[in-house]
């Protein structure tokens, strides 16, 4: 992947979608109260974000594609096998957005030196060794760009999947991220 003013230059040509439609995200029950809060990322870092720096909100296509990132389903080659974990609630969430970086894209990614494997490939290793994975350096390009509310990019754990990363704080005008919840049970929309 292109680095620092090469990788910025990169991005800045690329075309960007405007796209709306529903996304999902698994969270632990106990944070119903706050559904859309990216601070675990902000704290712990991810994929496309580096801690303390700025977070990201992750969300999935699916419901299988989110299940498949929190490694609550995997597969063999013999069968589906579900892992236990803490109690977890599935989020739809709606969306709109107007400038997305589609990193699903086989013609964006060459135009940023990239492919499949660097994006969904072992990054947290480097991270956890205090190292800046290529994938976090091009989402903090991608925000720093400050046109680019969002990267769609290739699910890790679901070969035909994606995740849409989300920087909350570049949303702009006309934009929004809202859980679908007829009770009122929850009620979270960004912006406010």
């Amino acid at each position: 992947m292109y680095q620092g003013q090469q990788l910025a230059t990169a991005i800045d040509e690329l075309p960007t979608l405007s796209e709306t439609g529903v996304v999902f995200r698994l969270i632990h029950l106990q944070f119903q109260n706050t559904a859309l809060s990216a601070i675990g990322s902000l704290i712990n870092g991810g994929r496309y974000n580096i801690a303390q720096e700025f977070s990201c909100l992750y969300t999935s296509d699916t419901p299988i594609t989110a299940l498949r990132e929190i490694r609550m389903l995997t597969e063999t080659s013999r069968e589906l096998i579900a892992h236990k974990q803490e109690p977890q609630i599935l989020l739809s969430i709606e969306y709109s957005l107007k400038a997305i970086l589609d990193l699903t894209n086989p013609n964006n990614q060459a135009a940023l030196g990239t492919n499949i494997q660097e994006l969904t490939g072992v990054w947290l290793p480097m991270y956890l060794q205090g190292q800046i994975a290529p994938t976090q350096e091009l989402g903090a390009a991608a925000r720093a760009s400050q046109k680019i509310e969002a990267l769609k990019v290739p699910s890790a754990h679901e070969p035909n999947g994606y995740n849409l990363a989300i920087f909350l704080d570049r949303l702009s005008s006309g934009s929004f991220l809202q859980v679908y919840d007829n009770s009122g049970t929850i009620k979270a929309r960004l912006p406010e």
